[in-house]
């Protein structure tokens, strides 16, 4: 007895190693929607900055927008979905004016969006640089139809950018919304039809920046034309001056609950 007592104490020291050991290699799955959070009552409001470009001239609209979680329902198909009121106002001297209504649909591999009855898939899980899907897998008509995407399940309209998933993002100032650095965000970006974006007669693209707790903190779309037009309808590029087109920024301004 008095030999297998130690022998005794190695096994049992032993299972304790090995239980120990896989309690420290069990890991909890991320929960991505963190990147896309939603809860009844919280808001988001932004700082907008619409440019428009008029024979090289431009002109700048800024306004603020808030996106409010106003309530949570289960869908058709038995899935969670937030309904968020988007309203506006001019400056922050006055009372916010409802805007439009947006249901967002937080799933386990992906975030889908509805705003005027086209839905969207914003994100798809896990991000990884270079992932692409198609924003309009869930979509017939619309704007699919507008950006010319004829199959709406495998074409590639959307995915992150290289270096985009998991790095940090600095937001510029911008009107009342103070510069700021987000350590860990997804970026996205769309892939638009040539006829939209040669790069050197017309450049455009859609941008969104998603902070992990924080959720969206800067969408950017634009459109802009690169060439002047003679009388016989000639096009004479111009490099990096536009001459006609349009911009829209929104920056992140605040978070909280209502």
């Amino acid at each position: 007895m008095k030999q297998r007592f130690p022998i005794l104490l190695l096994a049992a020291a032993g299972i304790g190693l090995l239980l120990g050991s896989c309690r420290h290699e069990s890991e909890v799955a991320p929960d991505y929607r963190s990147y896309f959070p939603l809860e009844v009552g919280s808001y988001r409001s932004y700082v907008v900055q619409d440019s428009t470009w008029t024979s090289g001239k431009v002109s700048v609209n800024q306004y603020q927008v808030r996106e409010v979680v106003t309530e949570q329902f289960t869908d058709a198909a038995g899935q969670p979905a937030y309904r968020l009121t988007r309203a506006r106002r001019a400056s922050a001297s006055q009372d916010w004016a409802d805007d439009s209504v947006l249901v967002v649909q937080p799933l386990a591999r992906a975030v889908l969006l509805t705003r005027s009855n086209v839905r969207t898939v914003e994100l798809i899980f896990p991000p990884a640089p270079g992932k692409g899907w198609n924003q309009f897998a869930f979509t017939v008509n619309g704007q699919a139809q507008t950006y010319q995407f004829i199959d709406t399940v495998t074409n590639i309209t959307r995915k992150y950018g290289p270096g985009m998933a998991g790095a940090s993002y600095s937001a510029p100032a911008a009107g009342a919304a103070p510069a700021a650095t987000y350590p860990t965000t997804v970026t996205v970006v769309d892939s638009l039809p040539v006829n939209l974006n040669d790069g050197v007669y017309r450049r455009s693209g859609y941008q969104q920046v998603f902070a992990q707790g924080v959720g969206p903190v800067l969408r950017r779309r634009y459109y802009y034309q690169t060439f002047t037009r003679a009388s016989n309808n000639a096009e004479t590029p111009t490099p990096g001056v536009i001459q006609d087109g349009s911009s829209r920024r929104e920056t992140l301004l605040a978070t909280g609950k209502i």
